[in-house]
């Protein structure tokens, strides 16, 4: 028997066994742990089609399995699955904290933009290291920010023009140690003017609840990510753009608006609950053309894993 004939049961005998023993309780977490080892899959693959006999391949196959039963514990540890991507940056990159200077010493930090009855329209501008990172809930002032961790501090500045407030949120970067290990920041916006948020971030975890929200425009540029997004229908047009590396996307749109997706993707796995698909990698809902609130979502990514669903 040829080890290409061998390849992809073996794959899904694995995921099986994993999803069943986490069912049973026995592991805990078998979709976290798939995510983790997912790069196992690429490694086999580039296995069976190395151009090498059959019996090399299947002693390479053997030393992978026995590296990975030796350092499972390691392997599937309580981390994000992007966790890989975002070890180096942990140990390469520091940002200073004028409060705290010695290394893994954790501090808080909020930051606001007074209200501002004037300004009709906000622009918010997050340009982050990795890290953890939620938008959700109102605020009394035009924004409020809360940092955890100890990364260090972030700057804020805030510009007005026109009647657009632009709001500048940054990592103030200084030096370099080895000691960062945490990064969680929690901004609440005014419901009152419409939003444009640009989010440009490194491995993420990101969760945006903007159902709150007038929200025009949201654009996030990420590395390997896990993201979720939940949009609300208090803009007559919304336009999200999503441009990831290898990530977990899910998306959910309200169902009494009309929403088309344009999904510029590869290797991944799809699922657009409630769309039609109307050309190549453009989908629709069937209410879109009636619709008076549109909401039009573009996808980027390469190895990825992406769900939109209506509420």
């Amino acid at each position: 028997m040829k080890f290409r004939h061998v390849f992809w049961p073996v794959i899904l005998i694995a995921l099986g066994l994993l999803i069943l023993l986490s069912n049973f309780g026995y592991v805990d977490s078998g979709w976290r742990i798939i995510w983790n080892l997912w790069p196992l899959i690429l490694v086999f693959w580039g296995i069976a089609v190395l151009p090498v006999k059959d019996l090399y391949k299947i002693i390479a196959v053997i030393i992978i399995l026995a590296f990975t039963v030796t350092f499972f514990n390691r392997l599937t540890e309580h981390t994000p699955w992007w966790g890989g991507f975002n070890h180096g940056w942990q140990h390469h990159y520091d940002w200073s904290d004028e409060d705290n200077n010695g290394p893994g010493n954790y501090s808080e930090q909020n930051l606001s933009v007074p209200p501002d009855s004037l300004t009709k329209r906000g622009v918010l501008d997050l340009d982050a290291a990795a890290g953890s990172f939620t938008v959700e809930g109102i605020t009394s002032d035009f924004l409020s920010f809360k940092k955890t961790g100890d990364i260090g501090n972030y700057s804020l500045t805030s510009k007005d023009t026109l009647g657009v407030k632009t709001i500048n949120l940054s990592l103030e970067k200084d030096h370099v140690r080895s000691s960062v290990h945490s990064n969680k920041v929690d901004i609440k916006l005014s419901e009152k003017p419409a939003w444009k948020m640009v989010f440009d971030i490194g491995a993420a975890e990101m969760n945006l609840d903007l159902t709150n929200y007038i929200v025009d425009t949201i654009s996030v540029d990420a590395g390997a990510s896990s993201i979720k997004m939940k949009l609300g229908d208090k803009s007559s047009c919304t336009h999200v753009s999503l441009n990831a590396g290898a990530s977990s996307i899910k998306v959910e749109v309200p169902e009494g608006a009309g929403c088309q997706i344009n999904s510029e993707s590869f290797l991944i796995s799809r699922n657009f609950k409630g769309f039609e698909k109307k050309a190549d990698r453009m989908y629709q809902t069937s209410n879109f053309s009636s619709s008076s609130k549109k909401i039009y979502i573009t996808i980027e990514t390469a190895v990825s894993s992406i769900e939109v669903n209506r509420y």
